[in-house]
């Protein structure tokens, strides 16, 4: 990716979500959003119409906003739609001779213990037919055991492609993480025949032990790349034509940005980067805030995400089971559920009501819209409650029915149940706060953390309704809304570094010390190959950090532990002061006494992780209301709301959030109305704007 600074410092983040596309532009010292509906036939046209909103606050064009801007940053959900929907393109699988049922016997996540009948079958990306076998073998420590059969190779590949007619071609051999070159030989001998032919290889997208992770990796690289492709082309051709003069770059599930080119030859890399930039964007929040334990939570159209750090360290899930899918995937730690705005409220298989896990997305989206939907969600019940202004909906751009909200609720719950509309509101409002704090219990109580020990920073369009009320349930004593909450993701693509990981197969068992210089070797190759990667993307010295990691294992297991190694070569001695490490992490994650006694650690990969840091422009402080009027002056008016803690409804007072000045207080029950998104103080809890524009709110 090159990098441009010719132009006035404007930096773009866009974050495409399943219901809206949000922006935050940092210019000028200033920081605005943007938001609109995404635009599911054709996903740059709702990044455009959001940047267009985004450069309308600074008095400008889309087209002289993108002239002045030096980096555009995007996320987006398309890679997780694919998947989700399995809607990918139709992909060949090369595999060594004897392998070809890998994938069809990798087994899946164990969705229920006690109740066999839940457990669901591993979905098929591929027919067996479009699986073709190659006789080769290398061993497990790289040793060719069987050449290659080249004549063998093309009379494959022309079944796959010829015959089965497969769009993308996935090269699975064998060991090919401990020596690549039958894999490459395969990978050359496809180009040559079919140079247009998309094709992931092992070595490259997984080099780490493990068939079943490695094969659906390399599958799924594949598998998801025609969607992604369109995406990525249509983006990149819409921002050219409507005249953006900076970099382009995408952000990873990683935690980090990589180049257009890189994104094409990698889209699985894409997975999850809505959610991780709401991480990076809450971690440097926090830091700001002087916070090290934070509980985050982003609610917005589609679903509700979370996670936690603990000393200001965003941690990475590895080996990631997507849905049924076990991969080597490495993204940020952040779970999600099916409770977002756009969360549909219906009865579930016990005749008991539930929210999620489908949803309207933003088409046909609420009832609320009337845009043809039926169904109601959670949006609807919060317009029925009274929390959402139907004439201030996204800045008041799109009008809100209300009549169709409540008859959607009636339709569904009034005969089975005798509900009213607000009574069915009510219910789907508490359905959805036990549905968010369960998740927000999960990463912190069932990990060994006391949630009342931490800050819930939450944003989204649709969590702060829902904040102050999940914070409660947990003991959460303070709820921090922050500045710009409802395209928060989006703002945290500003903070966005470019970032390259390089992992690598790498046994080493610390019992043998003497055998490190093995793995000094892959360290070493590491480093200068994602250094190299770095200086080709235009990244000086003087921006680049490396971190270095390896999985470990007592000897036995077939689950690995991360932890960093030291920066610099290894050497005999540290191979006790790694084991010890390890024990400690282990029973820091796993509970005093559960490290295995007189048991060898075992090595099984290390990692590299580089990262380039941007120049950016300065932040200026935001610029205050009319404080002057005082509160009286920020008041907008008032409502009748149901509360649905008291299931009374009440005339609660109405704020304007750009009319307040930091340091203003308001007591609940009220209401703050910030264009794009609703914050509700609940009854009993005190809501401040702090001197950086974020709202907290101290809950009794």
């Amino acid at each position: 990716m090159e990098q441009h600074h010719g132009g006035s410092g404007g930096f773009i983040g866009v974050d495409v979500g399943g219901t809206h596309t949000d922006v935050a532009v940092l210019y000028g010292g200033k920081v605005e959003r943007g938001k609109a509906l995404t635009t599911y036939d054709d996903f740059s046209r709702g990044v455009l119409e959001a940047v267009t909103v985004a450069a309308g606050r600074f008095g400008l064009s889309l087209g002289e906003l993108l002239a002045r801007t030096d980096l555009f940053v995007n996320g987006t959900t398309v890679v997780t739609n694919t998947i989700t929907e399995l809607r990918g393109c139709s992909v060949g699988l090369l595999v060594t001779s004897g392998f070809r049922d890998v994938l069809r016997f990798a087994g899946g996540p164990r969705l229920s213990v006690l109740d066999d009948h839940l457990q669901v079958n591993v979905p098929d990306l591929l027919s067996r037919s479009a699986i073709a076998e190659v006789e080769e073998r290398v061993t497990w420590d790289g040793t060719v055991l069987v050449p290659l059969d080249e004549d063998e190779v093309a009379a494959r590949l022309r079944h796959l492609v010829e015959e089965e007619q497969v769009d993308s071609l996935a090269i699975c051999l064998m060991h090919s993480y401990a020596n690549e070159t039958h894999e490459r030989r395969v990978l050359q001998i496809a180009r040559e025949m079919y140079p247009d032919l998309f094709i992931s290889t092992s070595h490259e997208v997984f080099p780490v032990a493990g068939e079943t992770r490695r094969f659906t990796t390399t599958v799924l690289n594949s598998f998801v790349h025609r969607d992604a492709q369109v995406y990525l082309d249509s983006l990149g051709s819409q921002l050219t034509a409507s005249g953006l003069a900076g970099g382009l770059m995408f952000f990873q599930g990683l935690g980090g940005g990589i180049s257009l080119d890189r994104a094409r030859t990698n889209p699985l890399a894409l997975l999850g980067s809505g959610p991780a930039a709401g991480a990076i964007g809450a971690n440097e929040l926090a830091k700001r805030m002087g916070e090290s334990r934070v509980l985050l939570g982003d609610m917005g159209g589609t679903s509700f995400d979370t996670g936690i750090i603990v000393n200001n360290e965003v941690k990475v899930a590895k080996n990631l089971d997507i849905d049924l899918f076990q991969t080597g995937v490495n993204i940020v730690d952040v779970i999600s559920v099916g409770a977002g705005g756009g969360s549909i409220a219906a009865i579930g298989e016990r005749g008991v009501p539930t929210v999620g896990p489908r949803s309207a997305s933003s088409t046909p989206g609420p009832a609320a819209l009337g845009r043809g939907g039926t169904e109601p969600t959670v949006t609807d019940a919060m317009v029925v409650l009274g929390f959402i202004d139907p004439a201030r909906y996204l800045d008041g751009r799109v009008p809100l029915y209300p009549e169709k909200s409540a008859a959607a609720l009636e339709n569904v719950y009034r005969e089975p149940f005798g509900w009213s509309a607000s009574e069915a509101a009510c219910a789907v409002h508490d359905l959805a706060v036990v549905n968010m704090a369960t998740a927000v219990r999960e990463v912190s109580v069932n990990r060994g953390y006391d949630p009342r020990d931490f800050l819930f920073l939450a944003y989204g369009g649709t969590l702060p309704m829902f904040a102050g009320q999940i914070a409660r349930r947990l003991g959460i004593g303070r709820v921090v809304m922050p500045a710009n909450s409802s395209v928060f993701c989006a703002r945290g693509l500003l903070a966005a570094d470019f970032v390259v990981r390089r992992d690598q197969a790498a046994r080493w068992d610390l019992s043998q010390p003497e055998l490190v210089e093995s793995v000094n070797l892959i360290i070493k190759r590491l480093l200068m190959e994602s250094a190299t990667a770095l200086s080709e993307e235009g990244f000086g010295e003087d921006r680049v950090h490396q971190r270095v990691s390896a999985d470990l294992r007592f000897r036995g297991q077939s689950f690995e532990l991360t932890i960093d190694l030291p920066d610099r070569p290894l050497t005999e001695s540290d191979a006790e002061d790694i084991a010890k490490q390890f024990h400690v992490t282990y029973e820091e994650t796993y509970g005093s006494g559960t490290a295995w006694k007189d048991v060898p650690v075992t090595m099984v990969s290390v990692s590299v992780t580089a990262t380039g840091s941007f120049p950016r422009p300065a932040e200026e402080p935001p610029v205050a209301g009319n404080g002057a009027a005082g509160l009286d002056g920020a008041r907008l008016g008032s409502r009748l709301v149901c509360l649905p803690e008291t299931r009374e409804t009440v005339e609660i007072p109405i704020y304007l959030a750009s009319r307040l000045d930091p340091g203003m207080s308001v007591e609940g029950p009220t209401i703050i109305d910030a264009g794009d998104t609703t914050i509700y103080v609940p009854v009993d809890c005190e809501l401040t704007l702090d001197q950086h524009g974020n709202f907290v709110m101290e809950v009794s």
